[in-house]
């Protein structure tokens, strides 16, 4: 998932008024991973880590992450165009 905006996270962040390790403990997730995305260190996490915080700072889903588009995901022209995850070959 992709982090829609930094500063949408940092503001959600700050109106609760938790910190980045009681986000994490909340969520259930560790206290890099929260830091590396606010402070942009990272702009993707999983599905799971997006909904655990959105969930965490009472937003709705899909309000701070949002499914990467692949043409922009850089893995996307290292296989040429093809998707990271391709489907299995059958026998």
């Amino acid at each position: 998932m992709q982090l829609r905006s930094r500063d949408a996270l940092i503001i959600c962040l700050e109106a609760t008024g938790m910190s980045e390790r009681q986000l994490a403990r909340v969520a259930g997730l560790g206290h890099a991973t929260v830091n590396h995305l606010v402070t942009g260190r990272r702009t993707r996490c999983s599905l799971a880590t997006a909904r655990a915080i959105e969930t965490a700072l009472g937003c709705a889903a899909g309000t701070l992450f949002e499914e990467p588009q692949l043409e922009d995901d850089p893995q996307w022209d290292r296989f040429g165009g093809q998707s990271r995850h391709p489907k299995p070959l059958r026998a």
